[in-house]
């Protein structure tokens, strides 16, 4: 038989691998996709192994769902794909869901894991203008490196520039926040430098101070507006009321020209003595130098900091986004953990790794364009595996079968509760913060504040819901004027996608109970379920109004009859047909008392609904 274009081409590519494995073969008609297949392709085969079988269709049109957008497909949209007999009908769907809205939602949950992204920060208060502004930065496709520049870079009020949120964060513990920074965008494990020399990596502590010494002038102030609001309030406005105030405008970014970065008191190399001034220099890891930055001056530290990271010279930033990505998708990262980085060579697949991260600089970091590549890729499209065995490689013959995110989890409930709408419901708290924003510049000293008390004060009133009058016992929420979807923790107004709820969830919310991380800790999200998950998702209260007031039960209710009710049900929650047995059970459930309802719990509880096959 003889053999196709594609195979052709795939032979050549094997070839150009097989001869030079870190090289890229020049055919200009092999695409990236297909590239990375055959650096998976020659990988399994040096191990005796072979790729899975392609997924089906009901199995790939459920995964790309929930891996593009975080919701499995609805009754319509799953008609929509098999009405399309193109033979690029994946590819096109793909295409779109990368532009829709669901993305943008479902890219927010993964980023405010990474990112630890909440409504509130210890005495920095709220943070929805930050949330905003993520959000509109993957509405724009922002570019990874631009995304990240800006925040390293973000000056000014929390509630003028949500970007600043990011530095805010960890204000109080800069050496924190720069280890956070390193590991999470750099995969930079430089935790113990903080103190000593790494005992299993190339930093020493010299580094770790040299490297935190671009953010020495920079003063990341997070205020506790409580002091000064108890020096400005009166009659009228309460401590609280002023506390909610004063913290956009108080906590901000800035740069001071009166800090600099010291080595600590009790540094203990001969290199430098303690208390002597840092001075900043990079760290190279090709040949495991440092760079000394000369002439910088200290108001652009922090804006060279972010050059390096984000560069596509720095052998670490592309390589970890993408690794980051290829988890996402792929269950397990070429490289484990996402955060050590420190040795390429232990990733399962080194030359994979190599060659996403260099895809990433191909595609200028756009985010999308990555995704789009290795979701065409046969291997992505690969049926499933079980996850290997404590110790065993896991080489990519397809994805590890894996269970749904809380994220994903709740958002799929909350479609067939809802319908499709709830994609374009959406919350925007960042205008109550905005409109707190001073049209002046105030004394950050916590007793100098004093001085400006009449125009704050004054400024405060004209914030006032209209006809109200403050006796200074109003709450925090005086100057909080009401959003235009109220949201609730319970009942129907609380069936909102995941990203347009508070960030995190209550502990005791079913997000939280499935796995939504509480953001104190970068990838902190859980996917391990357990009895407290299993029991929400038997008689929780979102399963409770699923199966007795929701869309899903409501239209199955008004099909023609039992086969066709059944039929719609599995179409909704599972996204494929009943097999004949199926319908027979079924049906004889509901012949013995049971009510659609019942039917459709018992779909939600079933492995099937939980697993991402």
């Amino acid at each position: 038989m003889p053999m196709t274009p594609r195979a052709i081409r795939f032979s050549i590519l094997l070839l150009c691998l097989t001869v030079a494995a870190t090289s890229v073969c020049a055919e200009d008609s092999i695409d990236s996709s297909s590239r990375i297949d055959a650096i998976i392709q020659l990988d399994l085969k040096k191990h005796n192994l072979k790729s899975n079988p392609p997924v089906s269709e009901a199995q790939f049109v459920r995964r790309v769902y929930l891996d593009v957008i975080g919701r499995i497909p609805t009754e319509e949209e799953l008609a929509k794909f098999y009405a399309d007999t193109r033979k690029d009908r994946r590819s096109r769907l793909i295409e779109e869901l990368l532009d829709s809205p669901g993305h943008e939602s479902h890219m927010f949950n993964w980023l405010g894991d990474m990112l630890r992204v909440k409504d509130d920060y210890y005495r920095i208060g709220k943070t929805w203008t930050f949330h905003t502004w993520l959000k509109s930065q993957l509405r724009e496709n922002r570019p990874w490196d631009e995304l990240v520049h800006d925040l390293i870079t973000a000056e000014g009020r929390l509630g003028e520039n949500g970007a600043t949120a990011y530095l805010l964060r960890d204000a109080s513990m800069p050496l924190d926040s720069l280890s956070s920074t390193l590991t999470t965008f750099l995969g930079a494990n430089v935790a113990c430098a903080q103190c000593h020399d790494h005992p299993f990596a190339e930093w020493t502590q010299r580094d770790f101070y040299e490297m935190a010494s671009f953010f020495g002038s920079t003063a990341f102030e997070r205020v506790d507006t409580r002091k000064p609001a108890i020096t400005l309030r009166d009659k009228n406005f309460s401590k609280s009321n002023l506390v909610t105030l004063l913290q956009p405008n108080m906590e901000r970014v800035i740069f001071d020209s009166t800090r600099s970065t010291a080595f600590p008191e009790d540094y203990a190399y001969s290199d430098a003595n303690p208390g002597d001034k840092v001075m900043p220099r990079f760290i190279t890891w090709d040949d495991k130098k440092n760079s000394t930055l000369n002439g910088a001056r200290p108001e652009q530290l922090r804006s060279h900091f972010a050059d390096w990271m984000t560069s596509t010279e720095n052998p670490r930033f592309a390589a970890a986004i993408a690794n980051r990505l290829w988890r996402k998708f792929f269950g397990v990262a070429v490289k484990e953990p996402v955060t050590d980085l420190d040795n390429i060579e232990d990733a399962t697949n080194p030359e994979l790794l190599r060659f996403i991260a260099q895809l990433m600089k191909e595609v200028d970091f756009d985010i999308r364009e990555f995704q789009r590549i290795v979701l065409n890729t046969d291997a992505y499209q690969a049926q499933v595996s079980t996850t290997p065995a404590e110790g065993e490689d896991f080489r990519f013959p397809g994805p590890l079968l894996r269970r749904m995110t809380a994220e994903q989890t709740w958002d799929s409930i909350v479609l067939l509760l809802r319908g499709s709408e709830i994609d374009k419901l959406k919350t925007d708290n960042a205008p109550m913060l905005e409109r707190l924003v001073f049209p002046f510049e105030i004394n950050h000293d916590r007793k100098g504040i004093a001085e400006d008390r009449e125009k704050i004060l004054d400024f405060a009133k004209t914030l006032l819901p209209e006809g109200k009058v403050s006796n200074g016992a109003g709450g925090r929420g005086l100057f909080m004027k009401s959003s235009k979807r109220k949201v609730k923790l319970r009942g129907e107004d609380s069936w909102l996608r995941a990203s347009e709820l508070p960030q995190p969830m209550p502990p005791t919310h079913f997000l939280r109970i499935a796995g939504q991380s509480a953001r104190e800790v970068a990838d902190d999200g859980s996917t391990e379920g357990g009895i407290t998950e299993s029991l929400a998702m038997m008689n929780g209260e979102v399963i409770e109004s699923l199966m007795s007031n929701s869309a899903v039960i409501k239209i199955a209710g008004k099909k023609k009859n039992q086969v066709e009710q059944i039929a719609f049900l599995y179409r909704t929650c599972l996204s494929r047909l009943p097999s004949n047995r199926d319908t027979k059970q079924c049906i004889a459930a509901l012949n013995g008392g049971l009510d659609l309802g019942e039917i459709a719990w018992a779909l939600l509880n079933s492995r099937e609904f939980m697993f991402i096959q």
